[in-house]
């Protein structure tokens, strides 16, 4: 690591701290819904203008930001990386008793993505001080619709990647349980993917007095939720893991006692992308048997919101190397095991070789997706510092000719 080179960093993120603090703490006065950021969005682009070497991109879905800074080190900037934070916020009541807590009710920043967003911010100011020393572009990320939606699949399919097409793509997370500043992931498949089920069928209503007139719903919709609950066991190999999970029954009887149809929808998660295609041809094969043993008409409705997170091993490494080299060995920690947690960052990871990679809060934090939940400010500087060093040695490697 270059010492001279450390120190400015970390001098030019020390300057900036104050502000970042500032900007996450409104930010999570101020939480939006997933594809509502306009607010989010709108500080986020007014902070962007502030930097003169960054190239702000009109939006590509309606309330992303998106920008480009090149380095005018000698070369040509023919390389990028990108680093990426998610912005909205969850339908949760907050009870953090902080003082910038959420002014609005049932919404709030209850999974970090206030201080994702001020690590990436931060690393923008940084990094326009440092265009000296790099040749290349990184690109800054600001994305709507983590949560709900996994939006980075239209951001990405509507070309935010392109023009320049990343050769290393970076995020972050907030992480509870491990000490403040503590990097923590693994190479490899990280987190799993997501289809979301919804399965109707149409039998017969009839009043109860004459079940032979109808067929029920109800009947079926029970048998079906059996045979999928078999699934795992008989499809999926137990070296593998998945989970069949299901969110809610539905029996319409609009005209007799024995329900006419029944809706059923839920998730199926999956570490292998292919275990994912297993189960949603097991499913209709199911509710095609159904249709012959049972007399109901079924319909299939699938949607892949999440595929699978798989980081890669070059991208891990050099974050460890950064990790430890800057903070010490007791500062990286491997994962033991992936997990069955979903991220729509793995469509940038589809893109390019990157890493996502949990950072620690404190062991006595309340953990995410919960009322109680505060990203730590102490966390920041170690989010900023990492994000800039990432993008500074990612490019170095690159222009020596390593393939991430």
């Amino acid at each position: 690591m270059n010492t001279i080179l450390d120190q400015k960093i970390d001098s030019l993120v020390q300057e900036i701290l104050p502000a970042m603090k500032d900007i996450r703490r409104i930010i999570h006065a101020n939480p939006e819904l997933s594809g509502e950021e306009v607010e989010t969005n709108s500080l986020i682009r007014r902070e962007l203008a502030k930097i003169g070497t960054v190239q702000v991109l009109p939006p590509f879905i309606g309330t992303d930001a998106v920008a480009l800074l090149y380095g005018k080190k000698g070369g040509e900037n023919k390389y990028n990386v990108t680093l990426r934070a998610d912005i909205d916020a969850l339908p949760m009541q907050e009870e953090s008793g902080v003082e910038y807590a959420s002014k609005i009710p049932g919404k709030m920043h209850g999974c970090g993505h206030d201080g994702h967003t001020a690590c990436v911010l931060g690393a923008a100011f940084v990094l326009s001080r440092l265009t000296e020393e790099f040749n290349g572009s990184v690109r800054f990320v600001f994305q709507p619709g983590e949560e709900r939606g996994a939006l980075a699949r239209f951001l990405v399919g509507k070309g935010a990647l392109e023009n320049p097409s990343p050769d290393a793509v970076y995020a972050l997370h907030a992480h509870s349980t491990v000490p403040v500043g503590t990097v923590k992931t693994m190479a490899g498949t990280l987190m799993s993917g997501i289809t979301c089920f919804k399965i109707t069928l149409e039998g017969m209503s009839s009043i109860r007095s004459e079940p032979e007139k109808a067929v029920d719903a109800v009947i079926a919709t029970a048998n079906l939720i059996t045979q999928m609950n078999t699934l795992i066991s008989n499809k999926v190999s137990p070296l593998d893991s998945a989970i069949i999970d299901f969110a809610k029954v539905e029996a319409f009887n609009p005209a007799g006692d024995a329900a006419g149809k029944g809706i059923l929808t839920g998730h199926i998660r999956y570490l292998k992308n292919s275990t994912g295609e297993t189960l949603r041809n097991s499913i209709s094969s199911i509710v095609k048997g159904l249709e012959v043993s049972m007399g109901v008409k079924g319909t299939c409705e699938f949607e892949e919101e999440y595929r699978t997170s798989t980081n890669a091993e070059s991208c891990v490494e050099l974050l460890k190397r950064i990790t430890i080299g800057k903070y010490g060995e007791k500062m990286f920690q491997y994962m033991p095991q992936p997990s069955m947690g979903s991220e729509d960052f793995c469509y940038f990871l589809e893109k390019a070789p990157g890493a996502f990679f949990n950072l620690g809060g404190g062991v006595d934090k309340a953990y995410c997706h919960n009322p109680k939940f505060d990203f730590n400010d102490d966390s920041l500087v170690y989010g900023i510092t990492l994000m800039v060093h990432l993008a500074l040695e990612t490019l170095q490697e690159l222009e020596m000719g390593k393939k991430f």
